[in-house]
């Protein structure tokens, strides 16, 4: 079976006659089809270039016209402009085209009006059509793969929610984002609505009302952790700033990797005024769940029938696993209830030094366990980590339960007003959290966090150092030679003027007994006399 292809101009005479002919040839031949393809004139060429560098032709006028063995794989032969198309259809078919000059000015006139017509009709079809933008940074990574279909299916922003797609990396990973923006496309879901690739972070920003960070910042094995902290907070810093520029003022940020997320985290706070300091958060939902998925397997259910589990502090360096407060749902145990009934956990597990021991270096290993059995970095169970926070975020949580999540204090549990620092919270009301406010802390607990404070405060000293304290005053006195010289005659002077009163002072004092002698003899002289 052939189809025929005929593509030109709106406004082409010669494309409204070779229409003609093919519209002919489709009322009188069963088994003939016909495709037209219009272009306006300012896209004509750019398009005519384009078809023929893919297919291998020449050809540099309007209409042209090939044939598609649509029962052979489709594969194209160029038959060439009207004139060739004509020569074809009486050489075959045996029919010819009978338009003359001013028919076919009439028809490319109102071609070129009804190609009108139908741009603006789908311009208008798009503006009612208002997909919200989603960036992705790091595009390449292998976690940005994972989570893409759970976006574009619709499970991360709403059933009803189109998404425009902006896909960054830097400059030598294009290529590879050209083939995944391809990849993506043929995922074919329809609230999918746009997909683009850039190296640009401003146009990567513009317009976003969700952004994820998958920028990892490995540190290298002659950097230290001081400068490789630095080199987190100039990267995420330079990207707060371009947000603050381009991105909706209600963008929702979320970091995520495995480098110091809650200070990276509060220096793009610092450095997007414009953003309310809410809407950046750090990702510990990986973390949290990897802690389940441990309490799970311990306890023989299903890892999402453990919640409530909260991780405290900081997210990739100094946290606490808190499991306390733990529930545990479908539990195999002597008392049964329905899906919504559930048990404490620590109570089922009971074993203190199996919590307190080897749960937390279970935790601590499991990651590093993943990352040697496949032989590279986990990326679905943190694009699931992802996509499950986002999801909550901009829908709302299920009702009752608590996740972690890094945001920026206002001095809950004694966390000083301004530190990013993990803490339980809910997301109830749809694009809101909110920390859980009333739980009691043990003095175990206080000591932990406490901890976990300091780590963090540790790392924001090394970007703002605190000040030193100034060094003791000594007063210092410059004295001329000339007057230490008058000041030691005079010292001397003194001296000696003291020594000879002390002499006098002596030479008139006598010894008492002499004293008494004295006032004896005097005594006699007077009685004799």
């Amino acid at each position: 079976m052939a189809k025929i292809v005929i593509a030109g101009k709106s406004e082409c005479p010669y494309y409204a006659r070779a229409e003609l002919l093919g519209d002919k040839l489709a009322r009188n031949l069963p088994n003939f089809q016909l495709h037209k393809i219009v272009q306006q004139p300012d896209d004509w060429e750019k398009w005519l270039k384009n078809t023929c560098n893919e297919r291998g032709w020449q050809h540099m006028k309007s209409p042209i016209v090939w044939r598609e063995l649509v029962d052979r794989g489709g594969k194209g032969v160029l038959i060439g402009g009207a004139n060739e198309f004509q020569e074809y259809a009486f050489g075959y078919y045996g029919i010819q085209s009978d338009q003359v000059s001013n028919d076919m000015n009439l028809i490319s006139k109102e071609n070129k009006q009804y190609k009108v017509d139908i741009v603006k009709e789908e311009a208008e079809f798009k503006a009612r059509s208002s997909p919200i933008h989603v960036c992705i940074t790091c595009a390449t990574s292998p976690v940005c793969y994972a989570i893409i279909n759970s976006i574009g299916q619709g499970d991360v922003f709403g059933k009803h929610t189109e998404i425009a797609l902006h896909l960054l990396d830097t400059n030598d990973k294009l290529e590879e984002l050209e083939g995944l923006k391809m990849e993506a496309e043929d995922l074919a879901h329809g609230l999918l609505r746009e997909v683009s690739v850039t190296s640009d972070t401003k146009d990567a920003f513009k317009n976003c009302s969700a952004i994820v960070l998958l920028d990892d910042l490995i540190q290298n094995p002659e950097e230290d952790k001081s400068a490789w902290i630095k080199r987190n907070s100039s990267h995420f810093s330079a990207y707060a700033k371009v947000i603050n520029d381009a991105a909706l003022k209600n963008v929702k940020v979320l970091h995520t990797g495995n480098g110091p997320v809650n200070m990276n985290t509060y220096m793009m706070i610092q450095n997007a005024p414009n953003i309310p300091r809410q809407n950046f958060v750090g990702l510990s939902r990986r973390i949290e769940n990897n802690a389940k998925a441990v309490v799970a397997e311990r306890l023989k259910v299903n890892t999402s029938g453990v919640v409530d589990l909260i991780v405290w502090g900081n997210v990739n360096g100094e946290h606490y696993v808190d499991l306390a407060r733990s529930r545990v749902h479908g539990y195999d145990g002597a008392i049964w209830g329905p899906p919504s009934f559930s048990l404490p956990a620590p109570e089922m597990v009971w074993d203190k030094p199996w919590m307190d021991k080897d749960y937390i270096e279970l935790v601590k290993t499991r990651h590093e366990k993943m990352t040697e059995n496949l032989k590279h970095t986990p990326s679905m169970s943190a694009g699931g980590a992802i996509t499950s926070m986002l999801e909550h975020w901009w829908n709302g949580s299920p009702a009752g339960q608590m996740f972690s999540l890094a945001v920026c204090s206002e001095g809950w549990y004694n966390i000083p007003d301004g530190i990013v620092f993990s803490f339980p919270v809910t997301m109830v009301s749809k694009g809101y959290w909110n920390v859980v406010q009333d739980i009691e802390l043990s003095e175990e607990m206080k000591t932990a966090i406490s901890a976990t404070l300091q780590d963090i405060q540790s790392e924001k000293d090394v970007l703002f150092p605190p000040p030193t304290p100034p060094p003791t005053e000594s007063k210092v006195t410059i004295i001329d030679p000339k007057d230490e010289e008058q000041q030691q005659e005079k010292t001397e002077k003194s001296e000696s003027s003291e020594g000879e009163k002390q002499d006098d002072s002596e030479g008139e004092k006598t010894d008492p007994k002499l004293d008494t002698i004295m006032e004896e003899k005097t005594g006699s002289t007077t009685e004799s006399a």
